[in-house]
């Protein structure tokens, strides 16, 4: 009912949308254009470049729209794209959320326990849901047992190399889940790096349609920066050694969506911030946040280097800026304060002949669907691995469930994410904890099922 709808308000909207700038920049007519609404676009699509552009841009505005007060992932339909406070995305589940030391159940989608938890941890007088706590090991591999940090402290990038702006500052990650992506993982109990083993010999782990991941890149902005008019999308966050929150910008976004099962290997868009960086033998500008361009001298793309002189090595996606310009144009005319028309989609990789995934038993690598590209790098999530055939896709093959004490010790295929390695075997308190929840849960469903029957 949902996608219904939202294709049905594309359909409507999108003619006039169409209005607002350039021809339709999605292709085909029927394809349907973005719109400065909180929807989603439905998944029946051509599959070609422009359509999944316009596709992945109607998924940024979505996520990027204000979330409704004391709901995860739901978006405020009273707001306004721009409007101050937490996005629907930044309020999804960070993986450390999901995956507990001992395997233990996470708390239920909607509850903020943890993130309560560890900003009293900090002595906080009050709990504030709305800092960023961000704790990723790294981009993408990250360590199985990192679960303990209550703030935004990592900052290498996958493969090694810490990022720093022309402020010496360094880039800061995290990552998250949706809605969908948490609940397959709660309700199969995945969060068990035993079950997970278990689970993949016996049924395949294949994440559901509507499944979304992210990877998030912040940069600490300058007082400047920070002032209106703002060309950032921003949060606050802690930063390692502090107490006092500081207001961070968000310079690149990798969004990993499961469309449909026409799509299997799913859609791999990144996004990037305009300021952050010239690309090689392009046109350059005064200033940017990753490069000095009266450096003549500054290594490039190094990970010794600090600051870090970046560099985009592969331009943008032609389709892809075409869609842009559409995109940042409408942003402008319809949502002039927010900062989201700052921002470009680099490229989507998306697959050309998808293979079924996640097949009872199979094992790493997971076939690559014969992707549109074979190259994907965002140049603040990937600074030191722009290199011809370096992707996400490319990386995310080999995505295997975690290891787990009495396994197969088979590398399982894990639906693309490397999330799923950050799980971890029970121990015997987090299994009493786990029966002990699942005995409540049942508890009250009883007690509910008791209540109707009376009334």
């Amino acid at each position: 009912m949902r996608t219904l709808f939202a294709l049905a308000l594309c359909l409507l909207l999108g003619p006039l949308a169409a209005q607002a700038g350039s021809a339709n920049p999605c292709g085909s007519p029927f394809n349907p254009v973005p719109v400065i609404q909180p929807v989603q676009a439905s998944p029946q699509l051509a599959a070609q470049d422009p359509a999944i552009d316009c596709f992945m841009w109607q998924t940024m505005v979505y996520l990027n729209w204000p979330a409704q007060p004391g709901q995860r992932g739901v978006p405020n339909p009273q707001a306004k794209l721009g409007d101050p406070g937490p996005t629907v995305w930044q309020t999804y589940k960070d993986y450390n959320e999901v995956y507990l030391p001992g395997g233990q159940q996470p708390a239920p989608w909607n509850d903020n326990f943890l993130t309560m938890q560890r900003l009293e941890l900090r002595g906080m007088a009050a709990p504030r849901p709305s800092i960023r706590l961000l704790n990723s090991t790294s981009k993408v591999f990250g360590a199985a047992n990192s679960h303990d940090g209550p703030m935004l402290d990592e900052i290498e990038q996958a493969q090694g190399g810490v990022l720093y702006d022309q402020n010496n500052q360094p880039v800061y990650y995290e990552m998250l889940v949706n809605e969908v992506n948490f609940q397959y993982i709660y309700t199969n109990q995945l969060y068990n790096s035993a079950q997970q083993n278990r689970y993949a010999q016996a049924k395949g782990i294949v994440l559901p349609s509507g499944s979304i991941e992210l990877k998030a890149a912040w940069k600490v902005l300058t007082p400047e920066e920070a002032s209106p008019p703002l060309r950032f999308l921003t949060a606050r966050a802690l930063l390692p050694g502090s107490q006092v929150p500081v207001t961070m910008g968000l310079v690149g976004l990798h969004v990993f969506q499961m469309p449909s099962s026409d799509f299997n290997q799913g859609f791999w868009a990144t996004f990037s911030q305009v300021d952050n960086a010239p690309t090689l033998n392009g046109s350059g500008q005064p200033h940017y946040s990753f490069n000095n361009p009266q450096c003549r001298q500054c290594a490039v793309n190094d990970k010794t280097s600090k600051p870090t002189q970046v560099v985009q090595v592969f331009a943008n996606n032609p389709d892809a800026q075409t869609v842009n310009a559409f995109m940042q144009d409408l942003i402008q005319q319809q949502a002039p304060n927010s900062a989201l028309q700052y921002y470009q989609l680099i490229d989507v990789q998306w697959p050309n002949s998808p293979k079924a995934i996640g097949q009872p038993g199979a094992e790493t690598p997971a076939p690559n669907g014969t992707p549109n590209t074979s190259t994907l790098i965002n140049p603040v999530l990937e600074t030191f691995l722009q290199k011809n055939a370096e992707s996400c896709l490319g990386c995310h093959v080999y995505a295997g469930v975690a290891a787990s004490a009495g396994s197969s010790k088979k590398h399982y295929q894990a639906s693309f994410s490397f999330l799923f390695r950050h799980a971890q075997a029970p121990s015997l308190q987090s299994n009493l904890k786990s029966l002990a929840q699942q005995v409540e849960e049942a508890s009250a469903k009883l007690q509910q099922g008791g209540a109707e029957t009376r009334q």
